[in-house]
């Protein structure tokens, strides 16, 4: 059966330029987000590091990443990747696989900002449990225990909307002193934020993990950092990186072995400070390691370092949130749209109507700013005229249009640029017999367009995207004419063939010095 790519998993952005994501393993999407990245920006240069959210060790899964890799990194050649791994033994199965792979326990992503221990709490419950109502959490070990509160979440699948309503009632009929500490809303627990989690942690002397297989469970640490000693059952996944024996006891997965692990806990009377200060002394030096990575990863793709003073940077949300990966894009793209806008000094306005991505715009503005007093020469108008115009401040920027209705939208949103109208007598399907034929590709081009040579020509019209339409022969070919020694000319629209063909014969294969995928595959030239 054909792999389906997941639609969903945990990914965080650690750098927006070079584009580099933190990102999980859920189910059999190997990679993360990296295949996602991959279908809307292509093989733009960008790294990834990828965790198991589950123990991969399990037979046959760890050579399953590998053929991920081997198939993605072909298809993808600027694609970087770190794999970063709960337990010592599953980095050592990787890198036996061949694959870059460390022993570096994702726990470190909690957030001490938000989990920490709260001042005039009462402990009203021996123990709180934060997990799903599924079988595997092993809810009936916590049976022997007076008092337990339950922090949980349910998933929409109507899957586990049905363990929830088996198990969360078979866990209170067990034992009447354990709560769920969740509003219920139509039968089924509301969600919390992470505040609301700490706050209810709080609430309890000590956590519970009872789970004899699965991630790193970030349960494990917001106890913790919130300072309750924590009881374990025996587990694969690496929760128990950073526990300490001290406040911290491994017990066998029996409903007495956990009820006396947690009395013993509670006697010990450990200050919830300590607990949280021996922590953060645990998980420093693998986050200043983790941010050695990602500054040995900017690098590689071309960045500067970034990271040399060890702060980190990342403790205002806690762990690698889980969205459909098309949302954790769209927040990538949005930041890279207002990044720009902030290099530029411009508002979030100017961007409005603009209908290319980021990674499009980049480097024809990177373009522009390197050549102070510019003449940019637009083919196409549209709604991203105006940032065009003020990109160019200081420059000459001008347009060439053939619809005069856009045209005549330009014009009245223009304060200093030029629009020109101009005809173009093609239709696209001619551009196989138009390809060697350059006698018939010249425009009668406006003085004031033909008597100069351009620094930056961007051929993004006229329209090409189906047969009616005349189609960007003759503009690529003009762009070959009018660019200036030194200059650069950028045609969108890359992955139509017409805009392969003209851009490979008349700009010149050799002279390609970029490549972005957005919206469309834009294609730089140098001249």
């Amino acid at each position: 059966m054909a792999h389906v790519p997941m639609e969903i998993g945990p990914a965080r952005l650690l750098s927006s330029a070079p584009p580099i994501f933190l990102s999980g393993i859920p189910d059999q999407e190997y990679l993360g987000i990296a295949n996602a990245f991959a279908q809307r920006y292509g093989n733009v240069t960008a790294g990834f590091v990828v965790f198991p959210t589950w123990s991969i060790e399990r037979p046959g899964f760890p050579e399953a990443i590998k053929r991920k890799f081997s198939d993605h990194s072909k298809c993808y050649p600027n694609h970087r990747f770190r794999f970063i791994c709960n337990t010592r033994s599953e980095a050592e199965l990787l890198k036996a696989l061949g694959l870059p792979a460390a022993f570096l326990n994702k726990n470190f992503m909690v957030s001490d900002r938000i989990f920490r221990p709260l001042p005039d709490v009462e402990v009203e419950f021996d123990a709180v449990y934060n997990a799903r109502f599924v079988p595997e959490k092993r809810h009936e070990l916590a049976a022997s225990i007076p008092r337990v509160g339950y922090l949980t979440y349910v998933e929409t699948k109507d899957r586990r909307q049905a363990q929830f309503r088996e198990l969360y009632p078979a866990a209170l009929a067990r034992t009447p002193g354990h709560r769920l500490l969740n509003e219920l809303v139509d039968g089924l627990p509301a969600s919390m934020s992470h505040q609301d989690v700490n706050a209810a942690l709080g609430r309890a002397a000590v956590g519970l993990i009872l789970s004899a297989v699965e991630g790193s469970s970030y349960a494990s640490m917001e106890y913790l950092l919130a300072g309750l000693p924590v009881v374990s059952t025996p587990s694969k996944g690496g929760r128990d990186v950073f526990f300490d024996p001290e406040f911290c006891i491994v017990c066998e997965p029996d409903p007495m072995a956990v009820r006396e692990a947690v009395g013993a806990l509670r006697a010990r009377n450990i200050p919830r400070e300590f607990v949280r200060a021996q922590t953060l002394a645990k998980i420093q030096p693998e986050r200043e390691r983790f941010l050695a990575l990602i500054d040995d990863l900017i690098e590689e793709l071309g960045g500067e370092r970034r990271h040399s003073d060890c702060v980190w940077p990342f403790g205002a949300i806690s762990g690698v949130p889980w969205h459909l990966f098309a949302s954790h894009l769209d927040e990538f793209a949005a930041g890279l749209r207002a990044e720009l806008a902030e290099e530029l000094g411009l508002g979030l306005d100017a961007l409005t109507g603009v209908q290319l991505e980021a990674e499009e715009l980049h480097p024809i503005v990177a373009a522009i700013r390197q050549r102070p007093g510019c003449s940019l020469l637009v083919f196409g108008c549209g709604n991203d005229s105006h940032f065009w115009e003020k990109a160019n401040r200081g420059g000459t920027t001008a347009f060439l249009e053939d619809n005069p209705s856009w045209a005549a939208t330009a014009r009245g949103g223009l304060a200093t640029a030029t629009v020109h109208s101009v005809r173009y007598d093609t239709r696209l399907p001619e551009w196989r017999s138009l390809l060697d034929r350059p006698s018939q590709l010249a425009m009668d081009l406006p003085v004031e367009i033909g008597s100069r040579r351009w620094d930056v020509i961007f051929v993004d019209g006229p329209a090409g995207y189906d047969d009616s339409q005349p189609g960007r022969m003759k503009s690529i070919y003009a762009a070959a004419q009018l660019v200036a020694p030194g200059g650069r000319v950028f045609v969108h629209d890359c992955e139509r063939p017409a805009e392969q063909a003209f851009a490979s014969r008349y700009l010149g294969d050799d002279r390609l010095f970029t490549e972005a995928k957005g919206r469309a595959v834009l294609r730089g030239y140098a001249f």
